[in-house]
């Protein structure tokens, strides 16, 4: 990672919290790795490569309220950029940064796309991120109050999605990341959250495994 992008990030956190936005989403994908190298008291290093960074808005009821991160953001040098398609929505930093927003979908059927009326955004809508919103970290960082997954709720939605991923470079980056945090979670924690995991999933889970030799 280089400065510029760290910057970046943390300004966009900042215009988060001070628009009151910061308890409304948590951070998924890779930038809750970086969230989680300020957690670790191991000597955990995240392997950044990515310039997209994702926010799950928890609910899209509340606030109840509108948000005016667009201008925040703008403030902060991001330009907002719209699909002519789909009509999602995301904030881009020069070459740096991507802000995307997600929200939860339930049931079977095509991909979704909700606006979240406080924000004005257009999000999609993933059945895949459930379990992450299911375990919610809330940690403190630089005077920042931060919702990331727990790290053993990421792990094992990495390994469900991953025969979804798609390509095989995408899949083999997941499970050298797993691998990697493997080494600085809670066990006994990872192994109560696969226990609740539905006989599908779990399913899942065992054969992503087994083909990456991978034990939890």
């Amino acid at each position: 990672m280089i400065p510029e992008q760290e910057t970046a990030f943390w300004d966009a956190i900042g215009a988060f919290d001070s628009e009151g936005l910061l308890p409304h989403v948590m951070l998924i994908g890779s930038w809750a790795e970086y969230i989680y190298s300020f957690y670790f008291t191991t000597n955990f290093k995240p392997s950044l490569r990515t310039t997209d960074a994702d926010f799950l808005y928890w609910n899209l009821r509340k606030p109840n309220v509108k948000i005016n991160i667009s201008e925040a953001l703008k403030e902060k040098g991001f330009l907002y950029t719209e699909n002519r398609l789909t009509g999602v929505g995301k904030f881009v930093k020069e070459g740096f940064l991507e802000i995307e927003f997600l929200v939860r979908a339930f049931g079977s059927g095509e991909r979704k796309y909700e606006k979240i009326q406080s924000i004005g955004v257009t999000a999609v809508g993933l059945r895949e991120v459930n379990i992450l919103a299911d375990y919610p970290l809330h940690l403190e960082y630089s005077g920042y109050k931060i919702i990331v997954p727990e790290p053993e709720a990421y792990i094992i939605q990495k390994l469900i999605i991953n025969p979804l991923r798609a390509t095989e470079e995408k899949r083999e980056k997941d499970m050298r990341g797993v691998d990697i945090l493997l080494r600085h979670i809670n066990k006994d924690r990872l192994r109560k959250i696969y226990e609740d995991l539905t006989k599908k999933e779990r399913r899942v889970v065992d054969s992503v495994c087994d083909k990456n030799s991978i034990r939890i």
